[in-house]
């Protein structure tokens, strides 16, 4: 017996935060093979829009959900399918749930998306290629299309996290540059005031000491603004007063 599955669900996982890329990539990967897009209505957390490819028509919707991103395709014209594989993985009632939903307003189609549990049925889960046997023609190019748009923005959130754990391993260092160094400046304050009481003249080694105090204390302010690279100046210039603070004792003793 034939059955006419006129739902298809994808789901993307983690990548909400990209959203509105995710949406602006797709479309753009549709456009490019051919289908026509109109009655679009975007925002940073929906979009819908009325899809054409071949003799094919339908709504698309998609929103993030928590941290991951659902995509509704109905069909409202052509693409007639058999039940087969496919719709015995998306099942009856997940198609009667979406049937003439995507046409109600934003917060009825979000609510939907959220509460429905989809199982199998992601279309880029376990089971695609064989799931993709018996869907229409366009609901197979969206699924490919969503899978192109979902590998290229996972290599920017993994280029990305990369690239924070750099910046973090980068302010790690220099944060233990900076204890390194004040625990430096603190040893040589304690010897200054030691000599001082003995009646030395360690003025000069004063002054360096209190500057590189200062530079120390600046180089912390620099790196809580995020000027990670006026930190390191200020550090190593507070390593070079603790220096000459250092020979300037070994002459006052």
């Amino acid at each position: 017996m034939s059955y006419k599955v006129n739902s298809f669900y994808y789901f993307v996982q983690d990548l909400s935060e990209y959203f509105e890329s995710f949406v602006e990539r797709l479309m753009t990967s549709l456009a490019q093979e051919g289908t026509a897009i109109s009655d679009k209505e975007i925002s940073s957390d929906f979009a819908r829009m009325k899809v054409r490819y071949k003799d094919e028509r339908g709504t698309l919707v998609a929103a993030p959900v928590g941290r991951d991103i659902k995509v509704v395709y109905e069909v409202e014209g052509g693409g007639i399918v058999r039940k087969s594989i496919w719709g015995a993985i998306t099942g009856g009632g997940l198609a009667s749930l979406a049937s003439g939903l995507l046409g109600g307003d934003r917060d009825s189609i979000i609510s939907a998306l959220t509460g429905a549990v989809v199982g199998g049925a992601y279309g880029l889960k376990d089971g695609f290629e064989t799931a993709m046997e018996d869907a229409t023609e366009f609901s197979k190019l969206l699924a490919y299309a969503i899978k192109r748009v979902e590998d290229e923005l996972r290599e920017i959130k993994m280029a990305r996290e990369r690239a924070e754990e750099e910046k973090r391993e980068e302010i790690e260092g220099i944060k233990r540059t900076l204890e390194e160094v004040y625990t430096e400046a603190v040893a040589i304050g304690e010897e200054i005031d030691l000599l001082e009481t003995e009646g030395k003249d360690v003025k000069k080694a004063k002054l360096r000491y209190e500057k590189a105090l200062e530079l120390l204390d600046e180089a912390d302010e620099a790196l809580k603004s995020g000027k990670e690279m006026l930190a390191k100046a200020k550090i190593r210039s507070a390593e070079r007063m603790v220096q000459l603070a250092r020979d300037e004792l070994e002459r006052a003793s």
